[in-house]
């Protein structure tokens, strides 16, 4: 039980208040005590030394405190009485004796401050200890230490009390969350924790979960997106197939059938093959990306050679100059993609422009445009918009160009108007 961080924390905070507490009544006790101590062995040497001094001066010896006895360094009663009959007697003198610094000592019922003091005589120096009564002094100390001890034993219970109250109060929006914690899974991520809207370290705990499940709540269903997405796109060609197997088998004597089904098959089992390797691509991270400086205009002109023979029908015009740093293969494709993608939307004007300047290079074609409202969504996997899908291919090629350019770490922005056409402007990282 006491390994939970409520225990933990009350019991921490109990620990220290007490023995910041118990060190500052044990200060003030002993404070009080050798106040006292100094004050009363001040006004004891001082009353002694007078008696001392007076025969001397020719005056009568008188003043000494009473009850006062003087005990030599021997253990002999010089001056005033004593009971040294008491039967602990012995024990008394051995302490006394033994006293380095002022402190008070009992025999029987009788309490006496014991001082040490050098007093000069004819044959020298010698030790003797001086003894007072004590008054109740010393009972009174006793009682003042108990006191400060049970004050010390009420305010330390007090404050544990009081510290499990505010920790227990503190913690209850984590209980609360750790439960609601409990209740979410896979199944239904819409749930959030309660978030108590301030700016302490749990509010801030709280956003964060949600902003966490946020994430993994887009996350989960871009997964069931594309899974349900890669289903369908794989549907069709393999039912494509099947037929055409189902022909092929129907009619094997039919050679028509038989070459037009073949032909069929394999366009088809390309176009799978084509699908699975963009999937891969999609879902491979792109690890290792060699950036280099290069002419632009140089390598657009390059590619739209190889454009110009792929696509015969088109006109693939270059404009501008300038340097940029790309990984030559990523860049290559990615323009390859783009350009299909021109290629693929432009119906009417079958020209396609490639730009360039210092840090940048696009793809600009003359076909339907792009309306505002889809031009985030169409860098998305399988994502086709209702005027595209009448057009081959699976969606995959914008998302694959996305990547790519995230990939070398460069932007990718597009400008469009319906009916005019769209330009992808790469934007290539700094070298």
């Amino acid at each position: 039980m006491f390994s939970t961080l409520k225990w933990r924390l009350t019991i921490t905070q109990t620990i220290l208040f007490s023995l910041v507490l118990g060190l500052g009544l044990l200060l003030a006790y002993n404070a009080t005590k050798q106040v006292h101590i100094s004050r009363s062995v001040e006004l004891l040497r001082q009353a002694v030394t007078a008696y001392l001094r007076r025969p001397m001066m020719g005056v009568p010896r008188s003043g000494l405190p009473a009850g006062l006895v003087i005990i030599d360094s021997s253990g002999e009663v010089i001056l005033g009485t004593i009971d040294t009959e008491h039967e602990n007697y012995r024990k008394f003198l051995s302490h006394v004796l033994a006293t380095k610094k002022p402190t008070y000592l009992k025999l029987g019922n009788t309490e006496y401050l014991v001082v040490k003091l050098l007093v000069q005589t004819l044959v020298g120096q010698n030790e003797v200890y001086l003894l007072s009564p004590a008054g109740g002094m010393g009972d009174f100390l006793k009682l003042l230490a108990r006191m400060f001890l049970v004050l010390w034993m009420v305010f330390s219970l007090f404050s544990f009390l009081l510290g499990h109250y505010f920790v227990n109060r503190s913690l209850a929006p984590m209980k609360r969350i750790t439960e609601e914690l409990r209740n979410i899974n896979a199944s239904d991520l819409t749930k959030r924790v309660y978030d108590p809207g301030g700016t302490d370290e749990v509010s801030e705990l709280a956003r964060t979960i949600n902003e966490m499940l946020n994430r993994l709540q887009l996350g989960f269903e871009m997964q069931n997106d594309f899974v349900n997405d890669v289903s369908h796109e794989l549907r069709t060609p393999l039912t494509s197939i099947q037929g055409y197997a189902e022909l092929i088998e129907k009619f094997p004597t039919n050679g028509e059938i038989v070459i037009e089904s073949a032909r069929t098959i394999k366009e088809t089992a390309q176009q799978l093959t084509n699908l699975t390797e963009n999937l891969l691509t999609l879902s491979k991270p792109v690890t290792k990306v060699e950036i280099v400086k290069m002419d632009l205009r140089k390598f657009l002109q390059e590619e739209a050679e190889e454009f110009s023979k792929q696509f015969r029908d088109f006109v693939f015009e270059v404009e501008g100059e300038g340097y940029g740093c790309a990984d030559l293969r990523v860049l290559q494709i990615v323009l390859k993609a783009l350009v299909e993608n021109a290629v693929k939307f432009s119906t009417q004007e079958k020209r396609v422009v490639l730009r360039c300047g210092d840090g940048w290079a696009s793809v600009k074609d003359f076909g339907i445009g792009i309306d505002e409202s889809e031009r985030k969504k169409i860098f998305q996997r399988f994502y086709k918009s209702d005027r595209s899908r009448s057009t081959p291919g699976y969606g995959l090629g914008l998302a694959l160009v996305d990547k790519l350019v995230k990939a070398m770490g460069g932007s990718i922005e597009l400008v469009s108007e319906i009916g005019k056409g769209s330009e992808f402007i790469v934007k290539l990282p700094s070298c």
